[in-house]
């Protein structure tokens, strides 16, 4: 039964906080999916998560995300805590959006957070700087410390954005 999103805040976000790196799932225009692992800084923004990432603007992923903006994203650890979802990706393009995450990137502590500089980036104007956005619509959490005992994950549905 799906909950609200606001009851699967906190693990949520201490499990992407905690796991860091994620696989993100694109599909092409001739319907064939491809994974990759991305490292998404997640906040919660008028009660929804979204998720923002520096990555590149590759051919592939650029064609991908133009014929279908939905992907699939999971974080898992050997201890089983897991988050699986579901999102819609956009390019970040305002100037003032870009600000945001560039500072929410390089202010984050790390392991979540990182210096942008190390990637021969200026600054949020560089071109170089790629941030795309993920609008979840969809969160599954797991908490693996119930494992084996309850396999049931906690699920919201958040709907379109």
């Amino acid at each position: 039964m799906a909950e609200r999103f606001a009851d699967l805040e906190e693990p949520f976000l201490r499990f992407t906080r905690e796991i860091v790196w994620c696989t993100v799932t694109t599909v092409s225009p001739e319907g064939r999916p491809r994974s990759r692992i991305l490292h998404p800084v997640w906040e919660v923004v008028d009660g929804r998560p979204v998720g923002w990432v520096f990555t590149g603007r590759t051919p592939v992923k650029t064609r991908h995300l133009a014929a279908n903006p939905h992907v699939a994203f999971s974080y898992w650890t050997p201890s089983h805590d897991t988050v699986l979802g579901e999102a819609v990706a956009s390019w970040v393009e305002d100037q003032g959006a870009r600000q945001h995450v560039w500072d929410l990137i390089t202010t984050a502590p790390p392991p979540l957070g990182y210096d942008l500089a190390g990637f021969g980036l200026s600054g949020p104007r560089d071109p170089a700087f790629t941030p795309l956005r993920l609008d979840a619509t969809r969160v599954q959490v797991l908490d693996g410390s119930d494992v084996p005992k309850d396999f049931k994950p906690r699920m919201a549905v958040i709907g379109p954005r």
